[in-house]
């Protein structure tokens, strides 16, 4: 049935398509027939009044503009006003001409011009119009030949085979894994489990009492979800939006799904067959079986993914976001019960507390603003359960291309057996040590490390606790979409951040990042069971998750007669349900570092995970933590992609114990140096991807069309992404390095040789990057020489091919961001000292006693009554409190994680040309719009920088008219996501 709608519509869409570009053809010729014979008849004619005459009338056949048969212009709207004006204004002075000697030869010869010049516009459009629709065939044959030839695509420079190669390879190791079951050992784990929420025999602490109460909840939850008639068009509505906007589905489902959004007598079929298979749950199954495929990465990687019915993708979507947004409900609620979760945050002893309230004020003692505050709003809102959703209608907002660049330290190894063993050898040449390992070598080898103790004592404290008045959760709330791959910036801003803060007021701070090792295909199925039946899970719902794991399987490729084999560990990647038992295990992992360290948290994305500290032994402390949660979990530490930085202003205190994971800290393109603290780009790393570009770029340049998406997708997005958004914490020089390697980037995709020329005519000139090679390309294939560089970079709705460029997507940044973040340190520690010195010489001038009325308290030294605090004082918990000077910590803190709008060192003003050009485009839904102020900062870059030429070419910003676009065939182009060959 989905094949069947989807390619219906497509082929509606088609014929609609071809038809719109026959008329464009017929138009073209019309015009040209009429200019060319116009000025035919202008070469014959001398008279001036007669040539204008000519011209006039000419132009109006050429625009289609309505006469009357005495001549006069039919009223009524127009596409080009001030054209119909001109006309109407010209008519006028002519008839004057034929009277008033003033009017002279020079004036008419201007006005011919102007006529001329509205024929040249129009010619263009026209050209650029059929330009365009040429380019729409090619693309729509291109993707034929494609379809038809499946995956024997032919490629360049012996790719192919390697391609295919790492592909089969790819699936050999996969298969290996996920129909063997793991091995876990299910009473460790259930003991592991017990331990940790404290639900062992006995009295039950304060974590213990919550857990109960999350379990108590979820039984709740479950009653609600068993209510009949949960489908209905609304919830099928945000649960197809919602699946749309994940990469679950194949284009020619997501076709089907838009169909049924359309059609409100389908939706209400498909309410009434889901809730009939939800009211019978107990004898869900998948059918015989599911067909799996193979799906290239921009990263390289091949994911293997479900392909599943759209009725049964409908289903499980609904059940997982249920599911979803409840245990992001239950897992905050435990994490907000008062003494269950850890707080990291400095107690101030009483004794201090009124101390800073007697020399300094009440104020001094509030929490807000603070660093503390920064950090705790920061984690709850975008790293804690971030995989779990807020909202029902929550999606995963992302561009196509914003994935993170895979890096591992050594080869990948298709089949696990061997890796330990692997990675031992290089941890050992490493560190020149031998690693601790577990008994009998087993695989556990990998993820054991020292143990150490780590505690501490405290007298009297003032604590602020998550249920204080004063404790701030306003941000907490998930009412946005979320964006995965700003929350990974952010990450990596937080981290500059905090080495920056660490290393100035601490001289110290010690950072690891790690992630599990294939988590989707290597996830076991009897720990998702086991921590699942913890949470209080009932046996009808275990049952069916357990059918949902246990799939059928079998590949797409290896045709009919292939048997199905099942699933005996990970999970359906991009699924919703499969989200929610990765994130339950992993809250296991989060309330164990919590636990284990007094407090201290991990910031956490999925299976990547990042944590620091500026104590050495809380960092060894939290590791050990992983370790035991790998153990008994039986999930793997993928060490190639491990790492631990320590950074110390004393070299002394650099050595990092042999516990924790050795290798860089990497994230996308960046490495963490040691050196600076900062994370700069590795080149190496970008050599790789820049031989793949050229291998996918010369891949589609059959068609120029298939070939900007894929340069977009690739340079514009993947790069850019991957070289960490420009911010404050990492000062100009990362912007300019950038700039520098997205320089470099083009210079080596297209210098030559090249592949991208192979077959393609020689250039009369050298090719220096992506703008010349396609006006090389669509002069060499259309015929068409002196593009402007608007065509190529203004958006499709305009008549533009939307070429983006990274240059104007990173310059509008670099002005704005902070030359020298070092700098905001330095200017706080003086602010810092001069803040003292004014609250010090306010106090000795003030009177004593005021200060005791003030609090009701005072020093009983007597000396201390007049003699104020030290500034080391004054200074302990500047992190912890709210200091009210200007450019105080809290302050710069927030400072360093700014990044700046591109406004602020973009284009500020339109130039009056552009103005009125601008004013007279339709309101519609283009990126370059009437309204300045509401154009994003890219935007108004490309409109002043390529909008002039446009207005001399074309007579305004449309390069081609409105409606004369196949703006159907052009939005399913646009849909359509980039198929990566191996």
């Amino acid at each position: 049935m989905s094949g069947n709608r989807g390619s219906v519509f497509s082929e509606t869409l088609q014929e609609i398509t071809n038809t719109k570009l026959q008329e464009l053809s017929k138009r073209r010729s019309a015009f040209e027939t009429t200019r060319s014979t116009l000025l035919s008849r202008l070469k014959d004619e001398t008279e001036p009044l007669k040539r204008l005459e000519l011209l006039s009338q000419g132009v109006r056949e050429s625009y289609g503009i309505k006469t009357t048969k005495t001549g006069q212009d039919l009223s009524g709207p127009s596409k080009n006003p001030d054209l119909l004006l001109e006309l109407k204004n010209l008519q006028r002075f002519m008839a004057q001409s034929k009277y008033d000697p003033s009017i002279t030869p020079k004036m008419m010869q201007s006005w011919e011009e102007s006529l001329l010049r509205h024929l040249d516009k129009q010619s263009s459009k026209l050209e650029y119009a059929s330009l365009y629709a040429q380019l729409v065939t090619e693309w729509l044959s291109t993707e034929k030949a494609t379809a038809a030839a499946g995956e024997d695509v032919e490629m360049n420079e012996g790719f192919e085979d390697v391609g295919d190669t790492m592909k089969k390879e790819a699936r050999q190791g996969w298969e290996k894994v996920v129909f063997e079951p793991a091995g876990v050992d299910d009473k460790a784990l259930k003991a592991y489990l017990l331990q940790l929420f404290g639900l062992k025999e006995g009295p039950k602490p304060a974590h213990a009492k919550a857990f109960l109460e999350l379990r108590a909840e979820l039984s709740r939850f479950e009653n609600r979800l068993a209510a009949p008639g949960q489908f209905d068009s609304v919830t099928l509505t945000w649960v197809i939006e919602g699946l749309l906007a994940s990469d679950l589905l194949a284009d020619e489902r997501r076709e089907v799904l838009r169909d049924f959004l359309s059609s409100p007598t389908i939706l209400a079929e498909v309410a009434d067959v889901l809730n009939m298979r939800l009211a019978s749950l107990s004898t869900w199954s998948w059918g015989e079986s599911v067909a799996v495929e193979q799906q290239r990465k921009i990263t390289g990687i091949y994911n293997v993914t479900m392909q599943e019915d759209v009725l049964q993708a409908i289903f499980l979507h609904y059940i997982g976001v249920k599911w979803s947004v409840f245990l992001n409900y239950a897992f905050k609620t435990f994490r907000s019960y008062d003494g269950a979760w850890k707080s990291s945050r400095t107690k101030i002893p009483h004794l201090d507390h009124k101390r800073r309230e007697y020399y300094l004020g009440t104020d001094s003692v509030r929490i807000k603003p603070s660093v503390q505050i920064t950090r705790g709003q920061i984690l709850r809102k975008h790293y804690f359960m971030a995989g779990l959703m807020g909202h029902e209608r929550e999606k995963q907002s992302s561009q196509e291309g914003e994935e993170e660049a895979n890096y591992s330290a050594q080869p990948q190894v298709p089949i696990q057996q061997a890796a330990p063993h692997m990675i031992a050898q290089q941890r050992v040449s490493k560190k020149k040590k031998k690693s601790v390992g577990a008994p009998g070598g087993s695989r556990s080898a990998r993820f054991m490390g020292a143990v150490s103790a780590y505690g501490a004592s405290s007298p009297s404290y003032i604590d602020y606790s998550p249920t204080s008045p004063d404790f701030d959760d306003d941000d907490d709330d998930d009412v946005e979409d979320r964006r995965p791959m700003e929350d990974k910036q952010r990450l990596i801003r937080l981290l500059s951040a905090e080495i920056a803060l660490n290393k100035s007021l601490h001289g110290d701070i010690t950072a690891f990042h790690s992630a599990f090792e294939s988590w989707n295909s290597l996830l076991p199925h009897e720990t998702i069971l086991n921590v699942m039946a913890l949470l209080g899970v009932s046996e009808m719902w275990i049952a069916f998750f357990n059918k949902f794991l246990s799939a059928p399987l079998k590949f797409f490729e290896d045709g009919p007669e292939a048997k199905p084999r099942i699933r005996r560990r990970g999970t359906p990647a991009s699924h919703a349900l499969s989200k929610i038992f990765g994130e339950s295990i992993l809250f296991c992992l989060d309330f164990a570092v919590n636990q284990a360290t007094g407090g201290h948290d991990l910031h956490r994305m999925s299976e990547d995970f990042w944590f620091w500290s500026r104590d050495h032994e809380v960092a060894k402390t939290a590791w050990k933590a992983v370790s035991d949660f790998s153990n008994a979990t039986r999930t793997y530490i993928d060490f190639g992609k491990s790492g631990t930085v320590r950074i110390a202003r004393d070299p002394a205190l650099a050595d990092i114990d042999e516990s924790l994971p050795v290798g860089d800290i990497r994230w996308g393109f960046l490495r963490l140096s040691t050196h600076t603290g900062k994370f700069e780009i590795d080149q190496k790393m970008v050599d790789k991807h820049i031989v793949d570009l050229r291998r996918q770029l010369a891949d589609k340049r059959k068609s120029v069309i298939a070939f900007i998406q894929a340069w977009n997708t690739f340079a514009a997005t993947f790069f850019t992404s991957n070289f960490g958004q420009p911010a404050n914490c990492f000062g100009r020089a990362h912007v300019d390095e950038i700039l520098a390697t997205h320089q470099r980037i083009q210079r080596e995709v297209f210098s030559s040789p090249s592949p991208l020329l192979a077959g393609e005519a020689a250039p009369s000139e050298p090719i220096t990057g992506v703008v010349a090679y396609l006006k090389h390309l669509l002069r060499a294939r259309f015929g068409v020489s002196e593009i402007p560089d608007a065509y190529l970079f203004f958006p499709i709705e305009l008549g533009g091919l939307d070429l983006r460029s990274p240059f104007i997507a990173t310059l509008p940044i670099r002005e704005a961001v902070v030359a020298d973040p070092g700098k905001l340190l330095e200017t706080f520690a003086e602010a810092e000292r001069d803040a003292y010195a004014r609250k010090k010489l306010a106090f000795e001038r003030g009177n004593p006693t005021a200060h005791f009325k003030a609090v009701n308290w005072e020093p009983e030294n007597a000396r201390e009554r007049e003699t104020f605090m030290g500034f080391d004082e004054y200074a302990r918990y500047r992190e912890d409190l709210r200091y009210d000077f200007a450019n105080n910590l809290a302050s710069v803190f927030d400072k360093l994680l700014e990044v700046p709008e591109g406004g602020a060192g973009g284009i500020g003003q339109a130039s009056t040309e552009l103005s009125a050009a601008l004013a007279g485009l339709e309101n519609g839904a283009s990126n370059i719009r009437q309204g300045w102020g509401a154009m994003e900062p890219y935007w108004r870059w490309v409109a002043q920088l390529y909008g002039p030429e446009a207005i001399r070419r074309f007579g305004g910003l449309n390069i081609v008219e409105p409606g004369l676009l196949p703006m159907g065939m052009v939005s399913i182009f646009r849909d359509k996501r980039v198929k990566w060959q191996g």
